[in-house]
């Protein structure tokens, strides 16, 4: 605007300081503006700081106090020591948080201090302690869609623990993989991100998601880093060659990991090569089944408390933890692989003590895997050090237990063969380090004293120090006649001598006033201004000698990475094992027998999860797919009343057949079993409204998902299919559904409160029908929880209502309303129903019309009189009485 005064300038044209351009804040947003997508932790003396939309963002996200600079840039800030619990909270509601540091010590900054971003911390990328949650595993996947071939390529690594892996899957089986992956973070190209299947795969993983730039996912960039970053020369060593797609996912993961290490300079040193994963050797379990079975959490909480996962988590290491829902979420199909996991559970059943001793180690191994992640990331702390120090000390006691196992000597071999690698490592730890390891280094104290002569040295100035001081003071106290006089120190004021007010008059004048108290002075001399610099500057030769020897350990763990990553595996697999001993033991648990064919007979067989929680009041009850006539029935329909059990005895039998691949023993009193190659599970409901999804479509979704991939050796487990719609829709899908399993012979469990199915044991071969039994008295019935041959044509919809607690009067006019829309019928071969009859109607009873329905069409109503009509009328009410 004409004659207006810009606002950089004063109305004399001299231009004025802007607030914010101090060198603080230019460096500022220059690391800012290398970090747009991220939150700046910018470190000021001994604080982080937030300035401008950041500290608007850590307010309003974690209730950080909104302050403002005199500048009036508004900031917030943490104390450096707790920075990593607000750092915590952010990460968890999915922001990225970049930590930039000084890397210069202020007293030695001309102007400015040095500062650079060391770290880049997103979901995905964490690998503190104080940040994981010690039994779930925390990985970054990304994902990469060749939508011409219908393929999907999945590579995901855990930054905590070194590992990687790619595996490929068709587009449809890509939301599958994720929610079996689990991964806290999901990379997408942008040119992926709008694909429908990606938005469904960030919901079944519940991850956040991160857009990656196209070129960091490009084949010839993903080759040059991968060979560069392992320094090989080809890809064929890992099986991929030149599979461009995997490659471009590799090496794009890759290049997300390095970007969030920007400060390391042999950063991501512990990764291991990618690893190609064949899911066409584990049993292939949806998203769908996952939830429905309750595997990992339940579906009314979201939490493991009440999960297959929390009911068999006996192991006593967190990486047995993790190991346990990775067998769980991706049982194997190799029988041999199966057995020898049962090998191993059988010989530690046989010898209890040995199970204990075993126990007893492993427990005494801490999480060497994240133990070493943390090594190589340059987050390890003292304790950390100590704590892998001591546990690879354990490998010989642990090779000792093993030798008595003849099941598990592959475990023994292998534990040998490390600790001849990593005992020496734990040898060295153990004679440098104290026993009790301070948090951190920042005062020293790790170091033992007599292993190196420059610290001893320097602890010797200290240690004498006090001495030294205790002489001054008396030195001091007779030449001045002050017997009250102290020589002490702290750290804002370092040394002083105290001296009272009573006796002020005597102090010498060599004495400096240093500082006034409510009774007392402190001062200095230019003698103990002298010792003060000698003692703290041997405490701090002490403890950057310290610094030193422990980078030059951790740079020891850091070489042996790869051996302590095979470490964690290998106690993983033993806690695993263990636990797998121990429930068997709690819960008598037996060994299945595995078969090539199509075989599913549980004896006695009862729900893990219930089981465990109710013990000897759990209903045990049979799974037998042949009758006692030798008959086989692929496909068992299970009908009864609502809150008898059919849900949980279908889940029962899916959960004993997974815990069986898994390598576990089973609930049951015997059970033999064929390979199951697709475990299907459709049961409840729920709507997806963020997918535009009813209940009905969902569940017809995931039903054609079934139809579509079950095969001969798959196991489907059905619970009320076609209830979201109306009767005879419903009831023609389930009849129609019921058919097409039947016809492709896979083991199928179909609970069903439509009882004209069950006419379909009679048509079809291989369909069977069971029921749940109960028991009636008095008008009430009596839930007996018993599978028992034959179907049922009743589903006390109306007594499950009286004992959900519907008041009376509703009750009452149920029972009114169900009466009267009863069928009833009088025919020679069938006796006619009281009209007190609860039975079901029947909606595929041949209608047989009254004979007045046809006098009703003769009649002519234009025509008749009203007299005419009544004397019709009162002929049709006759001929009802009549009949």
């Amino acid at each position: 605007m004409a004659g207006s005064t810009p606002s950089n300038t004063t109305s004399r044209g001299k231009r004025s300081k802007d607030p914010r351009d101090t060198p603080a804040m230019r460096q500022y947003r220059r690391f800012k503006e290398a970090h747009p997508d991220c939150v700046l932790f910018f470190r000021m003396g001994d604080f982080y700081e937030m300035f401008d939309e950041d500290a608007q963002t850590v307010h309003t996200a974690i209730g950080l106090t909104l302050t403002q600079r005199s500048t009036g840039i508004p900031m917030a800030g943490v104390p450096y020591h707790a920075a990593e619990g607000y750092i915590h909270k952010m990460i968890s509601q999915g922001f990225r948080v970049a930590v930039c540091d000084q890397i210069q010590d202020p007293t030695e900054a001309k102007g400015i201090v040095d500062r650079a971003v060391t770290r880049v911390l997103t979901p995905g990328t964490l690998v503190d302690e104080s940040l994981l949650d010690a039994g779930c595993a925390n990985s970054t996947a990304l994902v990469l869609l060749d939508v011409d071939r219908g393929e999907a390529i999945v590579a995901s690594a855990e930054l905590s623990t070194g590992r990687f892996e790619v595996l490929r899957t068709h587009l449809g089986g890509l939301v599958d993989e994720v929610a079996r992956l689990s991964p806290s973070e999901l990379l997408v190209s942008e040119t992926d991100a709008e694909h429908a299947c990606i938005d469904r795969a960030v919901t079944a993983g519940d991850c956040a998601r991160t857009i990656r730039p196209p070129w960091t996912i490009d084949p010839s960039e993903g080759r040059r880093l991968l060979q560069s970053h392992w320094g090989v020369a080809t890809l064929e060593g890992w099986g991929i060659g030149n599979d461009e797609p995997v490659i471009a996912a590799a090496g794009g993961l890759l290049r997300f990991l390095l970007d969030t290490m920007p400060g390391e300079d042999r950063p991501l040193s512990h990764m291991q090569p990618p690893v190609l994963r064949d899911i066409s050797e584990v049993m292939q379990i949806d998203a769908a089944t996952l939830r429905h079975l309750e595997i990992e959490r339940t579906t009314r909480t979201g939490s493991t408390d009440g999960s297959l996962l929390d009911s068999l988590r006996c192991c006593v290491t967190p990486m047995g933890r993790r190991l346990l829902r990775e067998w769980l979420c991706w049982p194997l199909t190799d029988r041999r692989g199966i057995e020898s996991r049962h090998d191993v559970v059988a010989a530690l059943l046989a010898d209890g003590d040995a199970l204990a001793d075993l126990v007893e180690t492993v427990g005494r191994i801490q999480d060497v895997a994240r133990i070493a992640g943390r090594a190589a990331t340059g987050r390890i702390t003292p304790r950390d050090l100590v704590a892998l120090g001591r546990s690879v000390q354990q490998l010989p006691a642990l090779r000792e237990r093993l030798e008595l196992i003849p099941a598990a000597k592959p475990l023994c071999c292998a534990v040998a063969d490390l600790a001849d690698t990593l005992v020496p490592l734990g040898q060295t730890i153990y004679r440098s380090c104290v026993d009790d390891p301070p948090a951190h280094l920042r005062d020293g104290g790790l170091f033992r004293t007599g292993i190196d002569t420059e610290l001893d040295a320097s602890r010797s100035l200290q240690n004498d120090g006090s001495a030294w001081l205790a002489s001054y003071q008396a030195e001091l106290s007779k030449s001045t006649g002050i017997p009250s006089l102290k020589v002490g120190f702290n750290k804002v004021f370092g040394y002083y001598i105290e001296v009272t007010h009573a006796h002020t008059a005597s102090v010498p004048p060599d004495f400096v006033r240093k500082q006034t108290l409510k009774n007392a002075e402190r001062y200095i001399t230019d003698r103990l201004k002298t010792y003060e610099e000698e003692a703290l500057g041997a405490q701090a030769n002490a403890i950057a000698r310290e610094q030193s020897l422990f980078v030059d350990l951790v740079t020891q763990v850091d070489a042996l990475s790869g051996p302590l990553r095979e470490l964690a595996t290998t106690v993983a697999t033993i806690d695993v094992l263990c636990g797998f001993a121990t429930l068997a033991t709690q819960q008598s648990l037996v060994r299945p027998v595995l078969t090539d064919g199509l075989d599913l007979d549980i004896r006695d067989g009862r729900h893990p999860v219930l089981d465990a929680r109710l013990g000897s009041d759990f209903v045990p009850n049979d799974c037998l797919t042949v009758g006692e006539d030798g008959t086989r029935s692929s496909l068992l329909l299970i009908t009864g009343p609502n809150m008898a059990g059919k849900s949980t005895y279908i889940r029962q039998v899916a959960l004993t057949c997974l815990m069986a691949q898994a390598g576990c023993f089973v609930p049951a009193s015997a059970a033999t079993l064929g390979i199951v190659d697709r475990l299907f599970a459709r049961i409840g409901a729920a709507d997806e409204l963020h997918a535009g999804m009813s209940t009905f479509m969902v569940e017809m979704t995931e039903t054609a998902n079934i139809l579509h991939n079950a095969t001969e050796r798959s196991l489907v487990v059905l619970d009320e299919i076609g209830r979201g719609t109306s009767t005879l829709d419903g009831l023609s899908l389930a009849w129609a559904i019921t058919e097409a399993l039947a016809r492709n012979g896979c083991r199928t469990l179909f609970a069903t409160h439509y009882h004209e199915i069950t006419e379909l044991g009679d048509r079809i071969d291989g369909v069977g029908n069971r029921h749940v039994a109960v028991q009636e008295w008095d008008d009430r019935i009596v839930f007996l929880h018993r599978i028992k041959p034959g179907a049922t044509n009743r589903s006390y919809g109306v007594h499950v209502g009286r004992l959900a607690g519907l008041p009376p009067a509703v009750i009452t006019r149920a029972k009114e309303v169900l009466d009267s829309l009863a069928v009833h019928h009088a025919t020679d071969d069938v006796p006619p129903l009281s009209p007190a009859s609860s039975e079901q109607l029947n909606l595929f009873t041949q209608y047989v019309e009254h004979p007045a329905m046809g006098r009703l069409r003769e009649l002519n109503l234009d025509r008749m009189s009203p007299m005419d009509a009544f004397d019709a009328l009162r002929e049709l009410y006759d001929s009802l009485e009549d009949t």
